[in-house]
């Protein structure tokens, strides 16, 4: 199988006996656009293995706390690490460098003082051997999963303007792509949009289409959507004012430092019974969202239910829950984030959240929920997601939904994805696309030893 070069971003870890050494390796690779992670002992390393799962690791003879001897041991103690290549710097040929390196198949040694041309040369031709897929990537077919399926953008229609029509999503689509938009109101027919074209406004995104090239049974419901004016977005920043409910203080005076800096202002609601009242008093519109540490079935979440429900549609603010609930499901009303959940997948809720509100100051918008698809096809999946291919470009950064029922299956039930490149299989018009699963956000090797593990237990049931 084929696969555009550059793809997937390859991941180095550093781990050297002195910080300096990681600032010099740390720019030479980051200007080849590697991902590099780091580490000053054994220890810290073996946590970034079983984190990270580079595709390779650039290792001191001799580190803080053991040897590269010891490293590569205790990886062959694990299958899922068998095969990490090692590469090993050797300072000079005394017995206490060279000792530790006897009888062990490394992937390559550097031997003398940093030569940072020498060493990116053997690196490229050590990552050149796993070519532009991660070295854990297995094949759909491997996995015994079929290829056809689908890449989907939830999107809003808002309104028209002139000949284009509007629509508010949290992706930019492609020129080339023909889309099929299908409402929720199955009421309203779909229709095939071409020729589209994105703009931002106040922070947020918008696609348009022309609707002398949209085609179906949708056309109807678009020929009568509302005018609208895009110069007339609010764009205060009050929007970034999120309410924050927590039981614990210092966990939120932990989030609030880290998340000024995505400018997003945290407010603290220490009980339910203040974020209920807090809502109420901001019922003016000026929360961007609300975030609920674990919401409880009692009076307590009931009151908080009622006070947003009692906030005009408009309004109203999203509401974003942290929950260890195996069984909670998100609606239209709150998202559910399943614990633990890293960082980023916070910042995104809470971001999508915040200009899902955003509001026209002049006219009236139509707000009609819809969902973008095109057919792609899975090509395999590796240790953060996987790739697709299909007929047009699609934009790294971009959050879509990769329908596969048997896939969706052994991810829990979830189908989001971030595209993080995508490229011309070359002398073709076709694009390959990677993509990371936001479950594996967190640890790699356990999303993927869990991912495996059911893929072989439904490997034996199907052959049984």
């Amino acid at each position: 199988m084929e696969f555009a070069k550059g793809l997937t971003p390859h991941t180095i870890l550093i781990l050297v006996d002195k910080p300096e050494k990681i600032v010099t390796m740390g720019a030479l690779f980051n200007k080849m656009n590697f991902k590099v992670v780091t580490a000053v002992s054994l220890y810290e390393a073996l946590k970034m293995i079983d984190q990270e799962m580079p595709h390779l690791i650039i290792c001191d003879a001799i580190i803080a706390d053991g040897t590269a001897g010891n490293l590569y041991d205790r990886m062959q103690q694990q299958i899922l690490f068998k095969e990490i290549p090692v590469l090993v710097l050797v300072a000079s040929k005394t017995k206490e460098q060279l000792s530790p390196l006897k009888g062990r198949k490394f992937a390559g040694f550097m031997l003398g003082k940093f030569d940072g041309k020498a060493l990116t040369t053997k690196v490229k031709e050590i990552l050149e051997g796993h070519g532009d897929i991660s070295p854990f990537f297995v094949t759909a077919e491997q996995c015994q999963l079929a290829e056809d399926c689908t890449l989907a953008i939830n999107a809003k229609v808002i309104g028209r303007v002139g000949d284009q029509m509007i629509c508010q999503s949290e992706s930019e689509v492609d020129g080339e792509a023909a889309l099929l938009c299908l409402p929720n109101d199955k009421a309203k027919g779909p229709a095939l949009l071409k020729m589209g074209s994105n703009v931002h406004k106040a922070g947020v995104l918008y696609n348009l289409f022309p609707m002398n090239v949209i085609r179906g049974s949708g056309r109807t419901w678009i020929s009568m959507l509302p005018e609208i004016n895009l110069d007339s977005v609010a764009t205060t920043n009050d929007g970034r004012r999120v309410m924050f409910y927590d039981p614990k203080p210092e966990r939120f005076e932990q989030f609030k430092k880290v998340l000024s800096g995505y400018n997003i202002e945290l407010i603290y609601a220490g009980n339910l019974q203040s974020a209920a009242a807090m809502i109420i008093r901001e019922a003016d519109g000026t929360l961007g969202c609300v975030y609920l540490d674990e919401l409880p079935t009692n009076s307590s979440g009931i009151a908080i239910k009622e006070a947003i429900a009692r906030i005009n549609e408009k309004a109203r603010p999203p509401v974003i829950a942290g929950t260890t609930s195996l069984n909670a499901k998100s609606n239209k009303e709150i998202r559910f984030l399943k614990k633990p959940f890293g960082l980023g997948m916070l910042v995104e809720s809470m971001d999508q959240a915040i200009k899902s509100k955003t509001n026209f100051s002049d006219g009236a918008s139509a707000n009609i929920e819809v969902q973008f698809q095109t057919p792609a096809k899975l090509l395999g999946l590796d240790e953060t997601g996987g790739i697709v291919q299909l007929k047009f470009p699609v934009v790294p950064g971009s959050k879509l939904f990769l329908q596969h029922p048997v896939l969706n299956e052994l991810w829990g039930g979830a189908s989001e994805v971030r595209i993080i490149s995508a490229m011309r299989l070359e002398s073709t018009n076709v694009w390959q696309a990677k993509f990371e699963n936001f479950s594996a956000q967190g640890n790699k090797s356990r999303y993927w030893e869990r991912l495996s593990k059911q893929i072989g237990q439904r490997l034996v049931s199907e052959s049984a």
